[in-house]
């Protein structure tokens, strides 16, 4: 199999999209993100900002260069990587007339535009798909474009609760807490990418595109096996244990506990993994005495387990919990990371997942490149547009 530096010195030309030729108009994250990933594998990525201001993530922060703003959003800059960026408003007829010329070339449209903006704007369902039949649109929106939802507006925090997360996240006994950042977007949007590929198959053997429509709230459903946990077994808020379902006929996972410098969190939930856990802390008589196997005396056994723990971890840093548990013993045991300790952590390094990317205005910074090593891909970026940088190229004013 190829290593991450062979990767790396792959050509464009060897890429598996190359030739392929998308227009992204969408904005933020979710239909960006599945844009960002069109670009790694080759595809030729216009991105189609707004005028005057360009994507609304360019005004985001935290801003990497000075008063700046536009161009050193870090928000914009991940995820717009590898693409040319085009000014249109295709608000207006003659920025609409712009965009469909732009779209009538392209194998891929990725937007994001949902149903009341799809009635106040006039772009419609099928606008696209008659300059061109084999058009994949791509349209990532939080309810679909079907449903009683589905002209409503939304935010992360939104569909969070909607897509059953914020349920289960959180101190049983307290509200729920929110994750941070736009996980649905990224979610989504790696679906998005799926659905893509799948519909570029779809069209070699058919010569005909599609509509390919992501719901963020549904790609929340389908993580949760949400049908196999009826008939009482419903998952409920741990705090800071491994959550559970209530009738889970196992010990439950076990928790996040503080070391000298910070938190290691203890994974599992198996006979096994107890007994070993035991071992390693010197307490084979808690498992010896112990019934794991009676689901009553689960919340004793926790509550025991972790004051076994908290007494063992006394003196001990996080990286050195992490090493004994996971290198000696075997144990499934991570420490908790800042994110400056996982740009440092050697697993990632190892396998080349970060790429540093010189910007015109916002200098130098590591980004993350691609979650697996495959051959045929590449572990190299480009860095992001600035605004309207490919007008006149493309457009040719």
């Amino acid at each position: 199999m190829d290593n991450p530096t062979e990767q790396n010195e792959r050509k464009v030309e060897d890429l598996p999209l190359h030739g392929i030729k998308a227009v992204e108009a969408a904005q933020g994250v979710a239909g960006p993100f599945c844009g960002r990933l069109l670009a790694a594998f080759g595809a030729d990525v216009v991105k189609v900002e707004r005028q005057p201001l360009g994507d609304w993530s360019r005004h985001i922060g935290p801003f990497l260069a000075g008063d700046n703003h536009a161009e050193s959003s870090a928000l914009y800059l991940y995820n717009n990587t590898g693409k040319k960026s085009v000014l249109i408003d295709w608000e207006t007829d003659a920025g609409r007339d712009d965009l469909v010329s732009l779209v009538s070339k392209a194998d891929i449209l990725v937007e994001d535009w949902d149903l009341s903006y799809r009635k106040t704007s006039g772009l419609a369902v099928d606008r696209f798909a008659a300059e061109n039949p084999g058009l994949i649109d791509l349209c990532v929106t939080p309810f679909g474009l079907t449903g009683p939802y589905s002209g409503w507006k939304s935010t992360p925090i939104v569909q969070m609760a909607l897509g059953g997360y914020l349920s289960i996240t959180g101190e049983p006994t307290e509200e729920p807490l929110m994750l941070p950042g736009r996980q649905p977007d990224y979610l989504a949007a790696l679906n998005a990418h799926n659905a893509v590929e799948i519909a570029l198959f779809q069209r070699d053997m058919t010569g005909v595109g599609q509509l390919i429509e992501v719901s963020m709230i549904e790609t929340l459903a389908n993580l949760h096996q949400i049908t196999l946990e009826m008939d009482g077994a419903v998952r409920k808020r741990n705090g800071h244990r491994q959550s559970a379902l209530s009738t889970r006929p196992f010990p439950p996972g076990l928790a996040t506990l503080p070391a000298d410098d910070g938190y290691v969190t203890f994974g599992g939930g198996s006979p096994a993994i107890w007994e070993q856990l035991c071992l390693m802390i010197g307490s084979e008589d808690f498992f010896a005495n112990s019934d794991i196997d009676d689901t009553t005396g689960f919340a004793k056994l926790l509550d025991d387990m972790e004051g076994l723990l908290k007494t063992w971890m006394k003196g001990r840093t996080k990286r050195e919990i992490f090493l004994e548990a996971s290198r000696d013993w075997m144990l499934p045991v991570a420490p908790v990371q800042e994110l400056d300790e996982v740009l440092a952590d050697p697993q990632y390094n190892d396998r080349g997942l970060f790429q540093e990317i010189d910007h015109p205005v916002a200098g130098k910074a590591v980004y993350p490149t691609l979650p697996f090593v495959a051959p045929g891909t590449t572990q190299t970026l480009g860095r992001a547009p600035l605004l309207g940088e490919h007008t006149e190229e493309i457009l040719g004013r």
